[in-house]
């Protein structure tokens, strides 16, 4: 495990990453049916953040929290804070876009979105957008300074196909481990690039989490939040979360499982 009492390296803001592309993914989405197929035959689990004192969620982009665990946010009774550790401004990289601009709105949707599930927003020092696998440890770092007594730590998946995912992941699971908290990993990209066969080749598998209507219709109003994902940012673009992306999202899903990093 890394020694996370080391004090951080300073964190650099504002700096374009030189990647070109931040998603190592196969260019097309598996078929619906094959989750639909899989997740027909899985009984839901109960609620992972049932009786926590306090949810910590950690997002690696603004809209994370929402399209991955919005349900599962939404329907928890108790306090629950979320931190998105980069503005997600490189989302366009490639396109003539202010990446300053764009980072500004995607924190202004992230803010209310979360208000839409119900919890609250943390400002935490952020990382470039693309670059969290360089800065795992501080990652680390912040959020095991993050978390109480009590929490769970809820985080996108370790093996999610984007890369920031990844290293939010395993930071989390760094920091929890360091905390003595339980650490929830959520899906994003997962349901839409990666079959069932596929995700349970990685030792783990996503089940399927009871949600109530009233989490559902939250979860719906804060993704209408995110205009700048959903619908194409210029006239003739494609929208960065494609249009059939929600649908492989059919219901609440986390990771089941023992990580094999």
């Amino acid at each position: 495990m890394t020694d996370l009492s080391v004090p951080p390296t300073p964190v650099r803001l504002g700096v374009v990453p030189q990647r070109t592309a931040r998603h190592a993914v196969p260019p097309t989405s598996v078929p619906l049916r094959a989750w639909q197929d899989r997740l027909a035959r899985m009984e839901a689990r109960p609620d992972p953040l049932a009786g926590a004192a306090r949810v910590l969620v950690v997002s690696a982009h603004p809209h994370d929290e929402t399209l991955g665990a919005g349900r599962l946010i939404a329907g928890h009774e108790g306090t629950v804070v979320a931190l998105t550790l980069t503005a997600g401004e490189n989302c366009l990289v490639g396109r003539d876009v202010d990446t300053v601009d764009v980072g500004m709105l995607r924190l202004a949707e992230w803010r209310s979105a979360v208000a839409e599930l119900g919890a609250d927003t943390l400002d935490t020092p952020r990382w470039v957008d693309g670059t969290l696998d360089v800065h795992e440890v501080d990652v680390a770092r912040l959020l095991l300074r993050t978390l109480q007594p009590g929490d769970v730590l809820l985080a996108p998946w370790s093996r999610d196909p984007d890369a920031d995912h990844r290293a939010a992941g395993r930071a989390a699971r760094e920091a929890g481990d360091a905390a003595g908290v339980t650490v929830v990993e959520y899906p994003v990209w997962a349901p839409y690039f990666r079959t069932p066969h596929q995700v349970q080749e990685t030792g783990q598998q996503l089940v399927p989490v009871e949600s109530g209507v009233e989490a559902a219709r939250s979860w719906r109003r804060a993704l209408g939040q995110y205009l700048s994902q959903l619908q194409p940012w210029q006239p003739g673009w494609d929208p960065l979360v494609p249009a059939d992306f929600v649908q492989h999202h059919l219901t609440q899903l986390v990771v089941e499982g023992a990580s094999h990093p």
